[in-house]
């Protein structure tokens, strides 16, 4: 899912630096602290600049059943199997970390300047919501690329020892080049049309409370407005928690699975997309294939295109 343009990968410091936090970091505070510091970080990096590899871990968290219930609503999860924690709702339990990462001086670039543009998680059985987990994020790789920089996280999730979900979270930040305009691709291939998804105007504030992810331009308009949008944005990861929660309610993705995605165009809110999808059967490795596209109904330009590979047949 990357593109073919010259890349520039920044050295990282081996062996990497381990750093144990207590608790979930407070979004309120890491928000502030990032508009803080925005001024004084770069949204580029040196070629021969060397970045200190990094791991913050929180160990023994509890999740939250009440957010966990709340969660498959808000997304579109069916309400079977209530102990069982929805595959997309484990990436929620690092928004904290994440925050923490790119705030702390372990990261060089301006916080204010990511965008998400790719996430994949692979998920080794199902998890419970009774269970005591551990979290790990690591900074594994910043890339310069002609366009910004791509910076990639591994995020874990492990239960009594042993890695039970692994997940990336690509992050891009756009260099001081011209924007392209963005067209019509006359290759690409669509999908067929199989679920109209309703965005209405108040997705962000609803997904905000159930993930912990309160960007502003997720939230309201005049707030989304001063960071250049025209309107609230709904989050890349609720697109992707909705339509895996539509994909699940059809081939049951609660235990071993691999997901990824790349974000493409933002939904502005409120709006109306389609869910395409098509299924394959690879019986050499007894797994169901499903390549999904997440679009705008009226305009038909993409959002969301990724693939399940599933090794739970439903």
């Amino acid at each position: 899912m990357k593109n073919n343009q010259s890349i520039k990968q920044i050295a990282l410091t081996d062996p990497k630096t381990v750093v144990e936090i207590k608790k979930h970091p407070s979004m309120g505070f890491v928000f502030l602290k990032a508009f803080l510091i925005s001024p004084f970080r770069s949204n580029t990096i040196k070629d021969d600049a060397i970045v200190n590899k990094t791991q913050i871990i929180l160990k023994n968290y509890l999740p939250d059943k009440k957010l966990i219930k709340n969660y498959r609503a808000v997304c579109g999860f069916s309400k079977d199997r209530p102990g069982i924690i929805p595959i997309s709702y484990l990436q929620t339990l690092f928004i904290g970390l994440l925050g923490r990462f790119i705030t702390s001086s372990f990261f060089p670039i301006n916080p204010l300047g990511l965008i998400q543009i790719f996430q994949s998680f692979e998920q080794k059985r199902s998890v419970k919501t009774d269970e005591t987990l551990d979290l790990a994020c690591t900074l594994d790789s910043i890339k310069k690329t002609e366009k910004g920089i791509e910076t990639d996280f591994t995020l874990e999730v492990i239960s009594e020892g042993k890695l039970v979900w692994q997940g990336i979270s690509t992050f891009f930040t756009r260099s001081q080049v011209k924007k392209e305009k963005t067209s019509k691709k006359k290759d690409d291939i669509f999908l067929e049309k199989k679920k109209t998804i309703l965005v209405p105007p108040d997705t962000g504030r609803k997904y905000a409370s159930v993930s912990g992810d309160y960007n502003p331009h997720h939230l309201y308009t005049v707030l989304a407005k001063l960071f250049g949008f025209k309107r609230s944005i709904a989050h890349g990861m609720w697109s992707l928690a909705r339509v895996i929660g539509t994909l699940d309610k059809k081939f049951d993705l609660y235990d071993s699975a691999f997901i990824e995605a790349s974000f493409k165009l933002p939904i502005f809110m409120p709006a109306t997309t389609t869910l395409g999808y098509e299924c394959q059967n690879d019986t050499e490795n007894q797994q169901t294939i499903v390549i999904f596209e997440l679009r705008d109904k009226q305009k038909e330009f993409p959002h969301l295109k990724g693939r399940v590979l599933n090794n739970h047949q439903g």
